[in-house]
């Protein structure tokens, strides 16, 4: 018996490593190769090398050249997040995984983008039309030359990837513009918030702050900061308004759609600045960028250096930088005579209006291993139902404003030439930053600003059964603000409030707190400043906004914890045991003070997470208790003394922020988690530093350009070039990006190649 038992046993280990050997065979047998299609419609032969990290070089003669060989190599790393990301935008998930993605395909159903991306490609310019064709021409030609080896999750779900259509390039646009822009549910919070006082309703979500950075000054008289307003006068408790409904947040297969909405640390963004050559130590301007965005596996850039060739071979222009996979060409980058790079300028760009029902759409929606679902869409006058009775107007839903000139921007020599590019490029809304080789810095505002009725800012919910409250339009790219090499020398964005009043109308926008971009002020003032030390400044942790409430509110504090506090400086560190702590106190003593000011209302403090609200919490705690009484929120040291009083040291702070990357495949842990998903190491900074940096949400990237050396930007992903389970590409950037790469040695965007280049022919 022990013999059969053992010989049992025998058997079944040399099926394990047998199943073990094949798995490991065909997980290998699905990692890009060396053998290239002809590429129909190519002018002339492409050369592409790779440097250490895998980034290509691509070298053609044309952009559109240039376009198709991105689009296969694109397909040859990324193509199932492209998959994934175009059924996503068009609600298509469900045929993939079944019933448990419903919730999130009627969401993306009753928007329409799949409708909306094809009447785009109709009404688009040609040449940007030519564009996306070139890239998808690219794809498609990867798709059909490697059939059955897209990569392991196709194999895994049994899935064929269709043809790629600019149709797909578009719903990846749209699945941005839903990312930067779906704000329509803080109107029905504004609406609830409307039944207290103004003080007290503008004290608990501020449009203006004392510290805010503008790009743009203020007119004179300067608006009247709500918070400290509100502190100084004092304000009758109002009625209770009645509670908002929230919808929760979205995934797709564990990944969160909205990784800044519903729950999300309310202060992120991204961070962008600009120091002119008078104040770097080698006379030329240095752009920084650094990008906050959802984490994901793969993540959401794709770098690539793009050399314009002659007939002789000689390099005409080149371009260099990231852009989304399915997207043809590059969004944040430098070319041999400027840089640009982008932080979200948060424009509303959408409206609810309350009116009647005037036609429906029917959608029908596969569900792998069950009956498809059918859904009926209500539409009113202005758009989509997304509740009974509220119709969305949103600007991505007009395909006008879905254009991408990207050859134009790419190809741009000065300002002159960035802004006509610029002009059209409707959405969505951004702070563009901008440095060249002549010594110029600048920035402006782009995308759209709808035109709405005079007394309307849409904050609110408005009525739809007349024309009174509708759109004129867009305010004209010629009127859009903007500012060429201004006295200070310095630009700074990161999503706070840049547009001051002086721009001569108001620009309705959600501002972030301008915690991050007074870091940044105060780092960059410095004089003689080099590529190193913003590489250094990406990374600084100071977190000034705790900084502050924790040495304010020491008296409050248990005395052993603020003894440890007394020569604290503010940074996140992964080991620091103080700033777990001092999150612990920012965050009470925050739902303290709104608990204060909505008193008995039924919005609890919670909902306001969804707001940017450091300037509240400042003025708060800088306030006296004389005017805490006088404001009616009643006595200060009780109430934010009984908020920290019981806070202790308890552990670093990496131990809660840690990354939390999850492939699709490895949601729910277990096998699939330790074979799919990326290590989970602690993480420094937080989502009020300039590295912000949270499980889930943080820097995407991080490029900086010094133009006393273009050939020595920098640039650096969280995880790495590729998506394939077990490429050498997947996570290689990880260590650079965890402990930063100060001299940018490692993370040079324009590196020596390495092996031999893959040749493309017509």
């Amino acid at each position: 018996m022990r013999r059969w038992i053992r010989r049992i046993a025998g058997l079944l280990l040399v099926l394990v490593v047998a199943a073990a050997l094949v798995l490991v065979v065909d997980v290998r047998n699905q990692l890009p190769d060396r053998n290239v299609p002809r590429l129909r419609g190519l002018s002339s032969r492409v050369e592409v090398r790779f440097d250490a990290r895998g980034i290509p070089t691509v070298r053609a003669r044309t952009l559109q050249d240039a376009f198709r060989v991105q689009g296969y190599l694109q397909a040859r790393e990324r193509l199932f997040q492209m998959e994934l990301g175009r059924r996503v935008a068009g609600g298509e998930v469900a045929e993939l995984v079944g019933a448990a993605a419903l919730p999130l395909d009627k969401k993306q159903r009753v928007y329409g983008f799949a409708r909306v991306a094809e009447e785009a490609v109709r009404g688009a310019p040609e040449e940007q039309r030519a564009d996306t064709q070139a890239l998808a021409d690219g794809i498609n030609a990867f798709i059909a030359s490697h059939r059955g080896r897209w990569g392991v999750e196709f194999q895994m779900l049994g899935l064929e990837p269709r043809p790629w259509t600019p149709a797909d390039s578009i719903r990846l646009l749209l699945l941005f513009h839903q990312q930067l822009s779906e704000s329509w549910q803080d109107d029905l919070l504004n609406e609830a918030l409307d039944t207290l006082p103004r003080a007290r309703r503008d004290f608990l979500t501020p449009e203006v702050s004392t510290d805010d950075v503008l790009v743009l000054p203020d007119a004179a008289p300067p608006p009247p900061p709500s918070t400290a307003a509100f502190l100084a006068r004092g304000a009758a408790p109002g009625p209770a308004p009645a509670p908002p409904r929230r919808d929760p947040p979205l995934e797709v297969l564990g990944v969160p759609l909205e990784p800044w909405n519903g729950g999300s640390p309310p202060d992120v963004g991204s961070n962008a600045w600009v120091v002119g050559g008078a104040h770097t130590a080698r006379g030329k301007p240095i752009l920084a960028n650094d990008p906050h965005l959802g984490f994901g596996m793969p993540g959401t850039w794709y770098p690539v250096r793009i050399e314009l060739v002659g007939a002789d071979g000689t390099v005409q222009r080149w371009i260099q930088g990231v852009g989304p996979a399915g997207l043809p060409g590059l969004v944040i980058f430098q070319n041999d005579r400027l840089a640009i790079g982008y932080t979200n300028i948060g424009t509303d760009v959408q409206d609810l209006y309350r009116e009647p029902v005037v036609g429906q759409r029917v959608e029908t929606i596969a569900v792998k291993g069950a009956p498809a679902e059918t859904l009926t869409v209500s539409l009113g006058r202005h758009g989509p139902m997304v509740r009974p009775g509220l119709a969305l107007a949103w600007a991505a839903l007009d395909p006008a404003t879905l254009r991408g000139p990207v050859a134009r921007f790419m190809l741009a020599t000065d300002w002159t030439s960035l802004n006509a590019a610029a002009d059209g490029f409707p959405g969505p809304g951004q702070n563009l930053m901008y440095a060249d080789a002549e010594g110029h810095i600048g920035w402006r505002a782009t995308g759209v600003l709808p035109l709405r009725a005079s007394g309307n800012d849409g904050r609110v919910p408005l009525d739809g059964t007349t024309s009174a409250h509708d759109w004129s339009g867009y305010l004209p790219q010629n009127r859009m603000p903007r500012l060429l090499d201004p006295p200070s020398g310095r630009v700074v964005t990161a999503n706070q409030r840049a547009i001051g009043t002086s721009v001569g109308y108001r620009w309705a926008s959600s501002w972030a707190s301008p915690t991050r971009a007074r870091r940044i002020v105060e780092l960059i003032s410095k004089e003689e400043i080099d590529a190193r030390q913003v590489r250094t400044m990406q990374l600084d942790t100071v977190a000034i906004v705790h900084r502050e409430v924790v040495q304010r509110l020491a008296p409050l504090l248990r005395p052993e914890v603020a003894r440890a506090f007394e020569r604290w400086n503010g940074r996140a560190d992964a080991d620091s045991t103080l700033f777990l702590a001092a999150e612990e106190i920012r965050r009470r003593a925050y739902e303290a003070v709104v608990a204060a000011a909505l008193q008995q209302a039924a919005i609890r403090p919670s909902e306001l997470h969804w707001y940017d609200n450091d300037p509240t919490l400042l003025a708060a705690v800088r306030a006296s208790p004389e005017a805490w009484r006088k404001a009616g929120l009643g006595d200060r040291d009780a109430v934010l003394g009984a908020a920290v009083r019981d806070v202790t040291l308890d552990g670093p702070w990496g131990r809660r922020n840690r990354l939390e990357v999850t492939h699709p495949f490895g949601r729910s842990g277990g096998p699939l988690g330790w074979i799919f998903n990326p290590p989970s190491p602690p993480l420094s900074g937080c989502d009020r530093c300039i590295r912000v940096a949270t499980p889930r949400f943080g820097q995407s990237m991080r490029m900086v350009v010094d133009f006393a050396d273009p050939d020595a930007t920098t640039l650096v992903l969280p995880l790495g070039m590729s998506g394939h389970l077990w490429s050498p590409h997947r996570l290689d950037q990880l260590p650079d990006w965890l402990a930063g790469d100060p001299e940018g040695a490692r993370t040079r965007l324009h590196a020596p190649a390495v092996g031999p280049p893959l040749v493309f022919e017509p």
